[in-house]
């Protein structure tokens, strides 16, 4: 019940933010001065029984509880305030490593990402310019175009996600990393091909091991930070449907557009990377999306090892939801949906925190995304409450063509997170 109590004072309290905190704070120290004003008999006014009765000395302490109460929460909120502009000046990016080295004694903090698909790359590109310790496990069921051609062929692990992330987490604009996502469009057993996938496809058959490959890559692409694979063992997923039917493969499920009642990896006993699980134990903060509930971060739970490492890891663990539907997969998800399918459908047990979308995309994009069957997602906010996981909502969206998370307003809210005192774990 105290961490119950706990909680939803601290989702008060953030709600609140830096300027509620100044408010209420204002509001309580006029409150003790007209209480101080009144604790003389001769200054209340003779029809208010209620507060006569309480007597100058109870009015006096009343006052001064008010003043002091009030300048306590002025003062939280101008320091939130300056703790808020020290963390967003991205411009600054010197003088913001200097602050966070000096946070946390000379370390920069670890963060690690799990995911997969352009959810987990476009987060990774807004986290890579700030500093910290930032390590991205990606999972391995993607078996669709490229990728799965290689996979087939070639019997290795799907490069794709890999090189997604691998090129997010590089500098931005480098000729390296345009290379890397060039795609060939002609060339019999190119085409369709992206260099980055070949690339790391050779060097797996040069050095014999998917993951060293995917280290030489990123040493090549000097990423900032590091990009490993959830396991090297070659999985599938495996979904089944409510109406009791059973598929594999990643693109046949959602090619399928039914809904998913559960899904699982075959082999059921895959390795975990090790790599993975020592991120795991030493992360700070641990970010799940966003990205595809089914087919990019439930995968990353369902091998063996991943969610019990997170269950029992010290680290404040964060859900980031997705702001659209996506079609067969979460068909008619609201934001709490998201959490309990994740909750309800691995072994994991941990989510301290639900970052949700509360503002809808342009009319015009909106009709755009229904008329293909994807509808914005509700953030819920006090149903995801109600199963003890704090919420912090507010407009993440970019709108070009395409909606999407802002990459900028995620990592500061990740930052934020990152700012506060470790979690508080039951038990």
């Amino acid at each position: 019940m105290l961490l119950s109590l706990r909680r939803h004072l601290g989702a008060l309290l953030h709600a609140l933010g830096w300027a509620g905190f100044i408010v209420v704070g204002f509001g309580l120290i006029a409150l003790g001065l007209v209480l101080g004003a009144l604790s003389s008999l001769a200054l209340a006014p003779a029809h208010l029984e209620t507060i006569r009765s309480f007597g100058p000395l109870g009015l006096s302490m009343a006052a001064f509880t008010a003043v002091l109460i009030g300048f306590y929460w002025v003062g939280k909120g101008f320091s939130l305030a300056f703790q808020s502009l020290s963390w967003r000046d991205h411009q600054t990016s010197e003088g913001l490593r200097a602050f966070v080295l000096r946070k946390f004694e000379g370390q920069l903090p670890p963060l690690v990402a799990l995911g997969g698909g352009t959810g987990l790359s476009t987060l990774l590109k807004g986290l890579k310019e700030l500093p910290m310790d930032l390590t991205a496990i990606v999972t391995v069921t993607d078996d669709g175009g490229s990728s799965g051609r290689l996979r087939k062929e070639l019997q290795i692990l799907p490069p794709g996600d890999i090189r997604n992330c691998l090129v997010a987490l590089s500098p931005s604009e480098s000729l390296l990393s345009r290379l890397f996502q060039f795609r060939f469009e002609e060339g019999s057993g190119f085409s369709g091909h992206s260099f980055g996938n070949l690339f790391i496809a050779a060097m797996t058959g040069v050095l014999g091991d998917f993951g060293t490959a995917v280290r030489e890559a990123s040493s090549i692409l000097a990423i900032r930070g590091k990009v490993i694979p959830v396991t090297c063992d070659n999985v599938q997923l495996v979904a089944s449907f409510e109406d009791g039917s059973i598929v594999t493969g990643e693109t046949a499920i959602s090619a399928a557009k039914k809904m998913i009642k559960s899904v699982e990896v075959q082999p059921s006993q895959p390795l975990p990377n090790p790599e993975a699980l020592q991120a795991i134990d030493q992360a700070r903060i641990i970010v799940l999306g966003p990205g595809s509930l089914f087919t990019s971060i439930i995968p990353n739970l369902l091998i063996p090892g991943i969610a019990e490492r997170i269950n029992r890891s010290q680290a404040r663990v964060v859900y980031i939801c997705n702001v659209m539907t996506q079609p067969g997969e979460t068909d008619n998800f609201t934001a709490v949906d998201h959490v309990q399918g994740i909750l309800q459908k691995t072994s994991l047990r941990k989510i301290d925190v639900a970052i949700v979308n509360a503002r809808r995309a342009a009319k015009q994009l909106m009709i755009k995304y229904e008329s293909r069957g994807q509808f914005w997602v509700p953030p819920t906010v006090t149903k995801i409450e109600d199963l003890g996981v704090r919420v912090v909502a507010g407009d993440f969206l970019s709108e070009t063509d395409l909606v999407r998370h802002n990459e900028r307003t995620l990592s500061v809210a990740i930052l934020n997170l990152l700012h506060e005192p470790p979690a508080v774990t039951d038990g």
